[in-house]
C-alpha cells in the first residue's frame, strides 16, 4: 500500500492537488474511525493509546487525548507522501502537556521512496528537549527544506510516562504545508471536510461551510475516473472496489482534492 502512495501524488498533482495547503491527511484531528482510532493516521503499534477528545481541544470538534503507561512511551504517526525534494516545509502541530506524569516530543524523519529514514534535520525533528507543563496549549513549528532523496514525511509525536505513572497530553493540528506552493492556497474550498474516510458502507459526504452543490469525480490510483456525480452531501461509492483513490470537489469556482480510502 505505501508504494501506491507516490503514484497517488502524482495523480493527485494533474488534478491540482495543492489547492490543499496541508499535506496531512486528517491533520486537524476531526474523522475518528471510532473512539479510539485516528483515521487516516498509522495503524497500532505506530499509532497508540489514543481517544478521541472533544472536551480538551485547540480548535475544531476533536483533539487526541494521548495516554502513557506507568513506564512506557506510546506513538502517534502519519506518514505524509508527496513530498518534493528542494521544497521549504513548515511542519507544525499544538499540544497540551499540564500532566506531572507525562512529557512529550517530537520524533520524525523524511523518508525515501522506499521508506528508508533519511537523518537530516535531528535537531528540528529528534530535539534533546521535552515538553514542559503549562495549562495553555503550545505550538511546535520547524520550516526545513525537504532534501535531495526525500519523498515522505514521517510525522510521529511520542508521549513518554514520568514519575513511574501513567500521563497524558493533548495533541491537535499536525500540519506539513509546502511554501513553494502557497499561491495556490487561495483557491481552497472553506470549511471541507469529508466522512467517513475510510469508508465501510459504500457512501461518503462532503461537508462545507457554502453548502452548495458540488461536483465530485473520484480517480483511482492510475489516474482513472471511476465515478462522477453532483451532490450537496451523499457520494455513492458502493460500486468501487476496496482501496485508496483521489476525490476531486468543485463548489462554487473552488477546487480542492483529497484522498479517501475504501474498505
Amino acid at each position: 500500500m505505501k508504494k501506491i502512495y507516490t503514484l497517488l501524488f502524482s495523480v493527485a498533482l494533474a488534478l491540482g492537488a495543492n489547492a490543499q495547503t496541508n499535506l496531512v491527511p486528517n491533520g486537524d484531528f476531526e474523522t475518528w474511525t471510532d473512539a479510539s482510532t485516528l483515521a487516516s493516521f498509522s495503524a497500532s503499534p505506530y499509532t497508540a493509546a489514543v481517544t478521541q477528545e472533544s472536551t480538551i481541544k485547540y480548535a475544531g470538534t476533536y483533539a487526541a487525548k494521548h495516554q502513557t503507561g506507568t513506564s512506557s512511551n506510546v506513538k502517534i504517526q502519519n506518514e505524509v507522501a508527496g513530498i518534493i525534494p528542494g521544497h521549504s516545509y513548515t511542519i507544525s502541530f499544538r499540544y497540551l502537556d499540564n500532566d506531572v506524569n507525562a512529557r512529550s516530543r517530537m520524533w520524525s524523519y523524511w523518508l525515501t521512496s522506499g521508506f528508508t529514514t533519511i537523518a537530516d534535520n535531528e535537531a528540528e525533528f529528534r530535539p534533546s528537549t521535552y515538553s514542559e507543563d503549562n495549562a495553555a496549549w503550545q505550538l511546535y513549528t520547524v520550516t526545513v527544506t525537504a532534501p535531495a532523496t526525500a519523498s515522505v514525511f514521517r510525522f510521529e509525536t511520542r508521549t513518554y510516562s514520568q514519575n513511574s505513572a501513567a500521563g497524558v497530553v493533548y495533541y491537535d493540528n499536525f500540519s506539513v504545508i509546502d511554501n513553494d506552493n502557497l499561491s495556490v492556497a487561495q483557491n481552497q474550498i472553506e470549511g471541507l471536510k469529508i466522512y467517513p474516510n475510510p469508508v465501510t458502507n459504500g457512501t461518503f459526504y462532503i461537508n462545507t461551510n457554502a453548502d452548495s452543490t458540488k461536483e465530485v469525480v473520484v480517480y483511482d490510483v492510475l489516474g482513472k475516473q471511476v465515478v462522477k456525480t453532483s451532490t450537496t452531501n451523499a457520494v455513492n461509492v458502493s460500486n468501487l472496489k476496496g482501496g485508496v483513490y483521489i476525490v476531486k470537489i468543485t463548489e462554487d469556482g473552488k477546487t480542492a482534492t483529497r484522498k479517501l480510502v475504501i474498505r
